[in-house]
């Protein structure tokens, strides 16, 4: 008879034991891949909403006068240096550019509307109310967007030249429809400006394809956002390309502290499972004296009873290990995204499975080391006694 078979047969013999084991290890597995991949759903979660509240990189020409946008000071594009709509392609070229998910060009322009200063904002609109979800619009609907004969007003804009949505303002020479109030946004950029299609304004201020400045949104919860910047400086001709450090490091310090959460209750989960096999291995042992002296008394080496062991707490282990894998994974899809309140869809992840019979197996294994060692080191002579 195989070792194996032997270990199979004391299995079957100790049920409830067995099970006590199976069902610790499943509750161990279950509950690290559970929050394994709720934690991955909320730090995207997360993630993707603080992308929503801006960019987090600006490129810029580079040199110029410093002027201030969006809250920072940055080097003014002048006439003979600005940057150029060509640049757009090129940063779809980039090894990353996978994480670019927004990319939103901008000519500034300064024109005068019924003897007032006004700032013109030449922008495409998809992708600045794709990067501007903050943006409270009225005049709009929801997901509509203006036409290129049609402009958004800031706050303060609207206000001083007394306009309000679908009346007429021209500029420099040609009417435009008001689309659009932008709501008070706290930034002078947004609410003393008026946004109007970039195209519309480099023909008016007769600057075909240029742009001042662009704004890009990294949009991936795990991008290496230092890479990008350099990829970007590398593949873009005399730019400034700069990071905006807060929505980084506010990010950041977000997911550090998810991940710290699941590396810590991961851990107490497998301290908690390796208690349990161990204390239900050794009590197996115990109780075993008897058998193991037989086993020892007619021949069986000291390795054959580690093998045993070993054995035992091994198919118990995968096997929890599936259950455990089946029932994390599958609480996980169906009420994961729901009991963390996050839009994020959680898929169902077959290489986990590797990992957690993997996990549970070495959890098995470890815990029953020391009552295997311990089976070994019983007397055949005492054991015996028990007959």
């Amino acid at each position: 008879m195989r070792l194996t078979d032997i270990a199979l047969q004391n299995l079957s013999r100790r049920k409830m034991r067995s099970a006590l084991l199976v069902l610790s290890v499943v509750i161990g597995v279950a509950s690290i891949i559970f929050l394994f991949t709720t934690t991955q759903a909320m730090k995207e979660d997360v993630a993707n909403k603080l992308d929503q509240y801006g960019s987090n990189i600006l490129i810029l020409p580079d040199t110029g006068e410093a002027m201030t946008f969006g809250g920072i000071t940055i080097e003014a594009p002048t006439q003979a240096k600005e940057l150029d709509m060509s640049l757009i392609p090129l940063m779809k070229t980039i090894k990353n550019s996978e994480t670019l998910a927004t990319i939103a060009p901008k000519l500034l322009v300064d024109t005068k509307i019924n003897g007032q200063d006004i700032l013109l904002l030449g922008v495409n609109f998809p992708q600045e109310l794709h990067l501007k979800k903050w943006w409270k619009l009225s005049g709009l609907d929801k997901n509509q967007l203006p036409s290129s004969n049609e402009v958004l007003l800031g706050s303060d804009v609207a206000r001083t030249l007394g306009l309000s949505p679908k009346q007429t303002i021209t500029i420099k020479g040609q009417d435009f429809r008001v689309a659009g109030i932008i709501q008070p946004t706290g930034s002078a950029d947004n609410d003393q400006a008026v946004f109007i299609d970039l195209a519309i304004l480099q023909q008016l201020a007769n600057r075909p394809n240029a742009i001042s400045l662009i704004e890009a949104a990294a949009f991936c919860y795990t991008c290496p956002i230092d890479e990008v910047t350099q990829q970007l400086r590398t593949i873009l001709p005399n730019t400034k390309v700069t990071a905006l450090r807060s929505t980084l490091e506010s990010r950041n310090t977000t997911i550090n502290k998810f991940n710290l959460f699941a590396r810590s209750v991961s851990l107490i989960l497998f301290l908690a499972s390796s208690l349990v096999i161990t204390m239900t291995m050794k009590s197996s042992v115990e109780e075993r004296t008897r058998e193991i002296g037989i086993l020892r008394a007619i021949g069986f080496r000291k390795r054959h009873i580690l093998q045993i062991v070993l054995s035992e707490a091994g198919f118990l282990s995968i096997l929890g290990g599936l259950l455990g894998y089946l029932l994390g994974m599958g609480t996980a899809v169906s009420f994961g995204s729901v009991l963390v309140k996050a839009q994020v869809q959680i898929p169902w992840q077959s290489n986990l499975l590797v990992y957690a019979l993997g996990g549970s197996l070495l959890i098995g294994l470890l815990a029953s080391l020391y009552p295997a060692w311990k089976a070994t080191r019983l007397d055949p002579t005492e054991s015996l006694r028990y007959m």
